[in-house]
């Protein structure tokens, strides 16, 4: 499906970041030595949800309905069926690339913001080992 609106992005963005908080919870069951950095990734991600969540019905206006070219859900599927950490690592990286492309495509500039801030804690997180 094609992200051609700011309501579009917004949505998948606040179901990506509640997707995340699912499996980082049980990620902390499954990998007892990471126990305390994934429940620490999963509190992270609620609330960039609920932040996202706060944005998109803040900042709706006419000219969010400005469509949006080359965004498609498809370029950033992750299976989080797996806890594995090569699977953990994998999903920050399509995360992170999501937040790249959609960040600069959104005309809000409060909903960018808290694109960008979204960006940058994804950036930086270190990647488990």
């Amino acid at each position: 499906m094609a992200l051609n609106q700011f309501g579009a992005v917004m949505t998948f963005a606040i179901e990506l970041e509640g997707r995340l908080a699912e499996f980082y919870e049980k990620a902390a069951q499954d990998h007892p030595p990471h126990t305390a950095e994934f429940k620490q990734r999963a509190e992270d991600a609620r609330k960039r949800r609920k932040k996202i969540e706060i944005s998109r019905t803040r900042d709706v206006t006419e000219i969010t309905l400005e469509p949006i070219d080359g965004l498609d859900e498809a370029n950033y599927q992750i299976d989080l069926s797996q806890t594995d950490i090569k699977t953990v690592n994998m999903a920050e990286e399509v995360v992170k690339q999501f937040y790249n492309d959609a960040t600069p495509k959104i005309n809000v500039r409060e909903s960018r913001k808290v694109l960008e801030r979204c960006l940058k804690d994804h950036v930086g997180l270190k990647p488990i080992t």
